[in-house]
């Protein structure tokens, strides 16, 4: 009989024990890297279409400010709108369309059963060759999407063909002051949109498969190392984790010896894990200099946020020697840093100078531009007789010079005369603000023509007057008072602003008035965090001297 402790056997299983680990290595990558490949692809995939959605978004509402409501209410027929005027805003729409990688930005009206382009823009293409849309033009292949938009009044995204291209289109409805619809839309490529989808997709796939390739390259020489000894380290690695991966010396001095007193694979695997041993302790060391790093950071930020704050006037009463006008004002940030602003400053002994201000984003950057638009707006003002409107062009033009980062401001700034209670005011694309009548009655400041500043560099704003009574107060805000939302996603709203402001007593400062209102917000957000920054900013004059 043969010996059953002929090595041929052993071979054999020495040689299945190894393949079947390698094909659960391979089985297991190839999950690993598919799922990555698809993770990756679904990830870009949703950054792609949140940028070219967030685009959107921005051009039509930049366009809703250029193609405004009293320009919509002007058109009844094809005649309602000279030629000039209107190559004038096409010509403007066309800028804004190229400068923000779009095809088209237009509005539409529906007149009976049609819809009329009563704005566009209109591509190079098209201005060379002469062919640009002109006014009051049917469009008689309207999507399906945009004629529903007209129907039920809400905003959708679609994609769709028809003789202009292949487009993604943003279509946001909008009741004009005479109340009828119009719809303010954008087109981006689609066939823009597809190429980066498809470069996104050989992306994640070449990653997989380098990943997949790399993996099972790393696995062969494991496994080829792992099959004899992982007997012998099963004691040493479930000791390991019982002490949670804290080395013991004498384990240590044990494997150390095993590795230089064998050469093969058992000796290797020693080495390898006195050296796993060795980065783990290297990974606790630099998780504790994370640790400290990001404690100096958020020390950094703080100092940052007392910086920001220091910048902005918070001694009240600010005027304390004057009996005709009352000023207050807070900010509280949603982070450590934000980019709501306010400011407030005497140019001469009649005159007062506000200003609130809203910088898109939120953290340093926005805190950054927040700081630079206080600048501008206080060097501005004390250097110029001129009014709030010119003002707000000066600072819009400075903004949007060089700006790299493409941020920009809503803005509200006025002066006060303080011997009349006149105040002359003008508004960048900002929340209009409330006046509280000195009886405790409220009401709202119409909204003047003006967009953001920062986006275009001529940009003209409409000044706007009105004359307080003594007593009345007016309450300037940002959209972190009226947006603020609860625990179930409702918002505070315009009109729980004015119902909190009527409900403060009577003879109430600008400082009771301030947080009256921001108490009610408080009240009404409850436990649900904080999502953008609040500023309120209260000026009451109390009648001429």
């Amino acid at each position: 009989m043969t010996d059953p402790a002929a090595d041929a056997p052993k071979r054999r299983r020495r040689f299945r024990l190894k393949t079947q680990l390698l094909l659960l290595l391979g089985v297991l990558n190839l999950i690993a890297a598919a799922a990555y490949t698809v993770v990756l692809y679904e990830v870009d995939r949703a950054a792609i279409m949140a940028g070219i959605d967030g685009r959107l978004t921005t051009a039509v509402l930049a366009v809703n400010e250029m193609a405004t409501d009293e320009y919509h209410a002007r058109i009844i027929g094809p005649d309602s709108i000279p030629r000039d005027e209107y190559r004038r805003l096409q010509y403007r729409l066309s800028r804004f369309a190229e400068g923000s990688g779009l095809v088209y930005v237009y509005t539409y009206m529906k007149f009976g059963d049609e819809i009329r382009t009563v704005s566009t823009s209109a591509t190079r293409r098209e201005i060379e060759k002469r062919e640009e849309v002109p006014f009051f033009a049917l469009y008689d292949t309207a999507p399906k999407a945009l004629l529903q938009t007209f129907a039920d009044g809400k905003t959708r995204f679609d994609e769709y063909e028809d003789e202009f291209g292949r487009f993604r289109s943003l279509y946001l409805p909008v009741t004009g002051v005479d109340a009828r619809r119009y719809v303010v839309g954008a087109d981006v490529d689609l066939a823009m949109v597809r190429q980066r989808l498809s470069d996104a997709l050989r992306t994640a796939v070449s990653v997989g498969f380098g990943i997949f390739a790399l993996s099972m390259a790393l696995g062969w020489l494991l496994v080829d190392r792992l099959v004899q000894p992982l007997m012998r380290l099963t004691d040493f690695t479930r000791n390991m984790g019982q002490r949670n991966f804290q080395p013991d010396a004498r384990e240590v001095a044990a494997m150390n010896a095993i590795s230089h007193r064998r050469s093969d694979e058992v000796g290797s695997l020693a080495e390898a894990m006195t050296a796993m041993i060795a980065r783990l302790q290297r990974y606790l060391l630099e998780m504790e200099a994370a640790t400290a790093a990001r404690e100096r950071v958020e020390g950094e930020l703080s100092a940052a946020r007392d910086i920001q704050v220091g910048m902005l006037p918070r001694a009240f009463p600010p005027f304390p020697d004057r009996r005709d006008v009352d000023v207050y004002a807070m900010l509280e940030s949603a982070k450590q840093v934000g980019g709501d602003l306010y400011d407030y400053v005497l140019l001469d002994r009649d005159r007062l100078f506000f200003v609130v201000g809203d910088v898109s984003g939120k953290g340093v950057p926005a805190a950054l531009f927040m700081a630079m638009t206080m600048t501008l707006f206080k060097a501005t003002a004390l250097a110029s007789t001129a009014g709030p409107d010119a003002i707000m062009a000066r600072v819009n033009a400075e903004l949007s010079r060089d700006n790299a980062g493409q941020m920009f401001v809503t803005a509200f700034c006025g002066v006060l005369d303080l011997s009349t209670g006149a105040v002359e005011f003008a508004n960048g694309g900002h929340e209009a603000p409330f006046v509280r009548r000195a009886d405790g009655s409220v009401f709202r400041l119409d909204k003047t023509r003006g967009m953001a500043l920062g986006v275009f560099e001529d940009a003209d704003f409409e000044p706007g007057r009105h004359t307080l009574a003594a007593g009345d107060a007016l309450i300037l805000f940002t959209d972190g008072v009226s947006e603020a939302a609860n625990t179930d996603d409702d918002l505070f709203t315009i009109g729980r602003i004015e119902t909190a402001l009527s409900a403060v007593r009577r003879d109430a400062s600008a400082r009771g008035l301030a947080e009256g209102l921001a108490d009610d917000v408080r009240v009404f957000v409850g436990e649900a965090p904080q999502s953008d920054d609040l500023a309120i900013l209260v000026v009451r004059w109390e009648g001429g001297a």
